[in-house]
């Protein structure tokens, strides 16, 4: 009896499997994007991108204070939405507006900066490790800029590439590399290369899944690589610990801390381009994902059998269903010669 119920599993397993596989890969994987759009962690990008045709729209707020003088505190509080969208299944676009943000200027937070993006994942990438571009441009929309406890603004149109790694690290714990390195042209109507301004910009994280959580850990930061007033120490850099909770409905929720790692600035060596930074800040975001129907891109096509192909499929399905049936004929003769006392239970089981 065993043996029959093993070789009828083994067949429905050979018939169905590769069905049971493209249902599977069928399914939305709800992807997690950074606090300014695009998959990736907080603040790392991914070189992998949104599944196409999906929209992810996330909201972050952050928050840190700290005691500035016998008269009160210095805040930095700000709110983040982001937008991302799947052009194609190898192009990205994002979007992110600061609708609330502390510049110590003004009573109530104005606007910050926004900031729009697209994410290339190169073709010759692997489901193992992948490659990407991203450019993107910073809108001057804030009131104040340089504000103090955030990396540097300039207050002009700003805009920037990096290159993106991803590397899937298979095994029994899987996990994900990410690494980032690009160029930040704080002033780009001037076209012009080795300004005061110009920073690298970089991070590197690890993403453990645990399910239903996503650990991960980051380091980024944002260095002047062309002005000698400012050293290495003075620039702005931290580590990031988080994790994601992957919800119902497509949901992620975010919880998460920085961990500053600039040299106390006080005071500044140069004003005009470095400020004290936050030693910590805690953030927390939510992210819903949903699709569209119109897509763009390369899309799978639908192609109807000819006639001829039909029949030959059905004689294919046919001779398996013979061959089928003769291995089961064979296994009963076996079983009836060695079991003798079984027979009574697979003449049951027919």
């Amino acid at each position: 009896m065993k043996v029959i119920l093993r070789f009828m599993i083994k067949k429905f397993l050979n018939y169905y499997t590769p069905g049971l596989v493209i249902i599977t890969s069928a399914v939305t994987v709800v992807a997690q994007t950074t606090s300014a759009g695009g998959r990736g962690l907080f603040r790392v990008f991914s070189a992998e991108t949104v599944q196409r045709g999906s929209y992810i729209v996330n909201t972050f707020y952050q928050a840190y204070f700290q005691v500035t003088d016998a008269n009160g505190f210095g805040n930095d509080h700000s709110i983040k939405v982001g937008v991302t969208y799947g052009l194609t299944h190898s192009l990205e676009l994002t979007a992110q507006i600061v609708p609330y943000q502390e510049d110590q200027d003004h009573g109530f937070g104005p606007p910050g900066d926004t900031q729009i993006g697209a994410k290339w994942r190169l073709p010759f990438s692997s489901p193992s490790f992948a490659l990407g571009l991203r450019g993107f441009l910073s809108l001057p929309t804030a009131l104040n800029h340089n504000v103090p406890f955030e990396p540097y603004s300039s207050g002009k149109l700003a805009g920037g590439v990096m290159g993106l790694l991803t590397w899937n690290v298979r095994g029994a714990h899987p996990l994900q590399v990410h690494a980032n390195v690009g160029y930040f042209d704080h002033n780009v109507t001037t076209l012009s290369v080795g300004e005061l301004t110009d920073q690298l910009v970089f991070g590197f994280g690890i993403k453990l899944p645990i399910h239903p959580l996503i650990l991960y850990t980051e380091y980024t930061g944002e260095i002047f690589f062309n002005n000698e007033a400012v050293s290495f120490n003075d620039n702005s850099m931290r580590l990031t610990h988080g994790f994601k909770f992957i919800g119902p409905f497509k949901t992620i929720v975010d919880f998460g801390v920085d961990i500053g790692l600039s040299r106390n600035l006080n005071p500044p060596p140069d004003p005009r381009f470095v400020h004290e930074y936050a030693d910590w800040k805690i953030f927390t975001g939510f992210s819903y994902q949903f699709n569209t129907r119109r897509v763009y891109g390369s899309v799978p096509k639908i192609t109807k059998r000819s006639p001829k192909q039909e029949e030959k499929m059905l004689q294919e399905l046919k001779e398996k269903r013979s061959q089928a049936e003769e291995e089961l004929e064979k296994m009963r003769e076996e079983l009836e010669k060695k079991k003798p006392e079984d027979n009574q239970e697979f003449h049951e089981f027919h």
